[in-house]
C-alpha cells in the first residue's frame, strides 16, 4: 500500500509542475555552397518565461584550419530579455559575453573577435539574435546581439529583414512567419545559415 501511495504522490508532484513546451530546429551552415558546420536551436517555454539555446560547430580554412564552437543562451520573462550569455571557443581564441538585467538596466561585459565592450544599457529590449530563428521580428526596430552585447537595428525590406550588428549587415528570410535562412556578414568569412527540412 505504501508503494502505491509513493507512486500517487510522485504523479501529483509531476502534474503540479509548470508544463514545458519545447521547439527544436536544425540548420546547416555553409560558405559559397559548401557545408562548414551545423547549428541546433531550442526554445523552451515555462509559464511566462522563454529560454533560447543555440549551439553551432563549424570548421573552415582561413590562413589555416579554424574550428569554432559557438553557443547562445537567452532568457526572456514575458517579452523582455532578462539575461543572455554567448560563448565562442576556437583554436584561434576564446570569447564570451554576459548580459543581465539588474536594477532597471542591462549590465554588459562582452568580448568578441577584435571587439570588447563593458557598458550599461538603460532601457529594456524585447528581441535578440537567438529569438530571430524562431520568430519573425514583425514591428521590431531594435534587438540585442548577444555575442556583442550590443543593441542593434532591424530594418524590414520587401522579402527580408536586415540587422546591422557592429557594421556587419545580416539578412534574415522568413516564409509564413517561419525562419528560412540568414545570410551573415563576418570579418572572417561571410556564411549562410539555412534551416533543414523537418
Amino acid at each position: 500500500m505504501s508503494y502505491l501511495k509513493q507512486i500517487l504522490a510522485g504523479l501529483v508532484i509531476l502534474l503540479s509542475l509548470p508544463s514545458l513546451a519545447q521547439e527544436k530546429m536544425d540548420f546547416e551552415i555553409s560558405v559559397a555552397g559548401f557545408s562548414i558546420g551545423e547549428m541546433t536551436a531550442v526554445k523552451t517555454k515555462k509559464g511566462d518565461e522563454s529560454f533560447y539555446d543555440l549551439k553551432s560547430e563549424v570548421s573552415f580554412w582561413f590562413f589555416g584550419k579554424v574550428n569554432v564552437d559557438y553557443s547562445i543562451n537567452s532568457h526572456f520573462k514575458g517579452e523582455q530579455l532578462i539575461k543572455a550569455k554567448a560563448e565562442t571557443k576556437s583554436n584561434k581564441g576564446e570569447f564570451a559575453s554576459d548580459i543581465i538585467w539588474k536594477n532597471d538596466r542591462y549590465v554588459v561585459e562582452a568580448t568578441s573577435y577584435q571587439y570588447e565592450k563593458d557598458t550599461v544599457i538603460n532601457y529594456p529590449l524585447f528581441f535578440s539574435s537567438a529569438r530571430l530563428y524562431f520568430e519573425e521580428p514583425v514591428g521590431q526596430k531594435i534587438f540585442m546581439a548577444e555575442n556583442f552585447g550590443l543593441p542593434s537595428p532591424i530594418t524590414q525590406y520587401k522579402d527580408y529583414y536586415e540587422v546591422n550588428v557592429n557594421g556587419n549587415k545580416n539578412r534574415f528570410y522568413y516564409e509564413n512567419g517561419k525562419f528560412l535562412k540568414a545570410v551573415m556578414q563576418s570579418p572572417i568569412k561571410n556564411y549562410v545559415i539555412k534551416r533543414k527540412s523537418p
